[in-house]
């Protein structure tokens, strides 16, 4: 699905985004564009413009509005037999813009909050038919986001942080080995599982080893598809593969949701 100028106007005028306030959106979009440029030609020209603490809580919200109408139109946007074509471009108009936003913001701190950020980002970059620009990203951002170590990490973090591997082998797809090095990641996970497991859901609170077991339920599903759609793409097989995907990816959702 191309994202058309029109679907951006349509998407300019969600509600969520004209709640931002008009004269703010276009100062947020316009902000964006001059941090963009300055990103790219900075070591070569200096641009004065005025950048101040607001507005960064300005492109923050600007880009969830953006997100809400994405995720307004998403239901349509991944039913392939959905007739709404409306809300599937919706849907992509509104992860384009947010993308062209979040691209821009600083990467956290943490090693989980990182990991979370570029996932998200990611996503929104496919669903909004950006996915050159993310590999661009992905090249010009390569010295500040590794993937963590997982030496000294808890199961959940190891899992987490060998996910994150594989999704960005997926997103950037140099090459084939890179394919066929997910199933050797999930393999190693399915041999790890059994030496740390039990440490995660052992703990002195009922309450969060339900809550642990049930993250790592959505961690278990999130790996199987993963592996399924890696060994899609290199072999064309399984068949079905999108149905099989939808189970694996329900099932993690529905157990990330009991989880809360």
């Amino acid at each position: 699905m191309n994202v058309t100028n029109a679907s951006l106007e349509r998407v300019d005028a969600h509600w969520a985004v004209q709640a931002v306030g008009k004269s703010q959106q276009k100062h947020g979009l316009k902000l964006a564009n001059q941090l963009l440029l300055d990103k790219a030609l900075g070591p070569q020209i200096h641009f004065q413009f005025d950048y101040r603490d607001a507005d960064e809580d300005l492109l923050d919200r600007l880009a969830m509005a953006y997100e809400m109408a994405a995720i307004e139109g998403l239901g349509d946007f991944i039913n392939p037999t959905s007739d709404a074509q409306e809300q599937r471009e919706q849907c992509a108009a509104g992860a384009y813009r947010a993308f062209e936003l979040r691209r821009l913001f600083s990467l956290p701190d943490t090693d989980e909050q990182r990991v979370l950020h570029i996932l998200h980002l990611s996503a929104l970059a496919y669903c909004g038919d950006r996915w050159s620009d993310l590999r661009r990203w992905y090249n010009e951002n390569k010295h500040i986001f590794q993937i963590p170590s997982v030496a000294d990490a808890n199961w959940h973090y190891r899992l987490l942080y060998r996910l994150f591997e594989c999704w960005v082998r997926l997103f950037r797809k140099k090459r084939w080995d890179d394919l066929d090095r997910i199933r050797e990641i999930i393999a190693g996970l399915r041999e790890d599982q059994n030496t740390y497991e039990d440490g995660v859901l052992n703990g002195s609170s009922n309450a969060g080893d339900r809550a642990m077991a049930f993250r790592l339920i959505a961690f278990y599903h999130w790996a199987k598809g993963t592996e399924l759609l890696a060994k899609y793409m290199l072999q064309g097989e399984p068949v079905g593969i999108a149905t099989l995907l939808d189970k694996h990816f329900e099932s993690a959702i529905d157990a990330a949701t009991a989880g809360a």
